[in-house]
């Protein structure tokens, strides 16, 4: 069995690379989701993530490997947080690096698309033969399917 048994909803809202960094995350707090997939033209360009958001609000110096560790000091980060909502409206989802992600096809067997779920953190995209997005698989929707296939 591949992914074309599987019903991929909600059908999957995408933002452009050049959606605003705020109209974004609007958009994933309305619709309860922690990531967008994003596409140029209907296709696929990767997955913008709710966490690349928040790294956008901390201090240069805190973000990354080598940033600072423990913020402290700082006390109310509030403040200095809701400063930055103001530099999303103006920063491109583009500017972010989008989480780049296996590609799924409608002729994926289920269980190859349970191992690269299994592998990955994220919702995979599945795209049409054309290279457009036909939707993100989750693991909720893939283990609900095969529930439902293996009548439990």
């Amino acid at each position: 069995m591949t992914l074309r048994a599987v019903t991929l909803l909600p059908e999957p809202v995408c933002v452009s690379p050049d959606t605003s960094l705020w109209d974004a995350l609007r958009l994933m707090l309305d619709k309860r989701v922690n990531h967008l997939p994003v596409c140029d033209g209907g296709n696929w360009v990767g997955l913008v993530d709710i966490n690349d958001i928040l790294g956008e609000l901390l201090p240069v110096s805190a973000r990354g490997d080598h940033g600072l560790k423990d913020l402290r000091f700082v006390g109310d980060g509030v403040p200095l947080m809701a400063t930055h909502f103001k530099d999303l409206q103006d920063k491109p989802v583009r500017s972010v690096e989008l989480c780049d992600l296996p590609t799924l096809d409608e002729d994926t067997p289920l269980l190859e698309a349970a191992l690269l779920l299994h592998r990955h953190v994220r919702p995979l995209p599945v795209l049409t033969a054309d290279g457009r997005l036909k939707g993100m698989l989750s693991r909720r929707t893939l283990l609900a399917h095969l529930i439902s296939k293996a009548g439990n």
